[in-house]
């Protein structure tokens, strides 16, 4: 290859993983808002988002496999000449999305109370930790649908788009939250409810073109997540890295806890 085609090369893979990084980096930035609002709200508040935050992010990570599971079946498919099958199967990894989206959901709302418990805070941060959790959970159906409709795009060799909506829910994130929580003062639910109304808003725009994209296409829709999952098991390792991060972020929050609010909400 000649130095004139590596840099031409060079420069293909940049303009596709500069936006893909940045879309990665949405949920943990909807987090870091939500915690520079709830700070001004008490320690206590910061504390219980601390608690919750963990576990929420942990939720999503470990459902990374949507994204990257997605684009690898969708990519294959589109290098193969076949983009309505590469479309059929972007639409399955969407709904598998949002199908163990309203498991988690369904299951954060049962065990809400408990799974803080874990973190062994006392009653005030517990009951903040718990307000922003059964809020913050209705919007993991969206994320994760988030998720998987950036790995179709992705596959289609579409970043840009993922990279404006993950600008434009950030910012949206931060103007509703804004307005919740100082305007109509509902506090730390106040946070919740704009990340939750923001992740919302993402999908219905990621997955909304994709749905679009294959109208046009006429693709005849029909659910089997199955090559959804048979791609994610290539993804077994980073499963594996991704329990590690978790466990390690889990495990400091704990500590954390155990020392007071105020160690927790400076650990946030």
């Amino acid at each position: 290859m000649s130095q004139p085609e590596r840099r031409a090369l060079d420069r293909e893979i940049l303009a596709l993983a500069v936006p893909a990084f940045a879309t990665l980096i949405t949920e943990p930035l909807l987090t870091m808002a939500d915690a520079a609002i709830t700070g001004h709200i008490s320690t206590t508040a910061l504390a219980g988002l601390g608690a919750a935050a963990v576990v929420v992010n942990g939720a999503v990570g470990l459902c990374v496999f949507l994204a990257y599971g997605t684009t690898g079946q969708v990519a294959r498919q589109l290098g193969a000449g076949q983009r309505r099958k590469a479309l059929a199967v972007g639409l399955d990894g969407i709904s598998l999305g949002l199908a163990v989206g309203v498991v988690l959901l369904a299951a954060l709302e049962a065990a809400a109370g408990p799974v803080i418990g874990l973190f062994g805070v006392d009653a005030e941060v517990a009951a903040q930790a718990v307000a922003y959790l059964r809020v913050v959970a209705f919007g993991l159906p969206a994320a994760l649908s988030m998720l998987a409709a950036t790995g179709v795009l992705r596959g289609l060799q579409d970043t840009r788009t993922p990279l404006w909506v993950a600008i434009g829910v950030n910012l949206f994130n931060i103007a509703l939250s804004l307005t919740l929580v100082f305007g109509l003062g509902l506090g730390i639910a106040g946070a919740a409810l704009g990340t939750a109304v923001s992740q919302w808003a993402g999908a219905s725009l990621l997955a909304g073109k994709v749905i679009r994209t294959a109208r046009r296409e006429r693709v005849a829709y029909r659910w089997n997540p199955g090559g959804v999952l048979l791609a994610a098991r290539s993804g077994f390792w980073l499963f594996w890295r991704t329990v590690g991060l978790q466990a390690a972020v889990i495990t400091t929050t704990w500590v954390a806890a155990r020392l007071g609010r105020e160690s927790l909400a400076a650990h946030q």
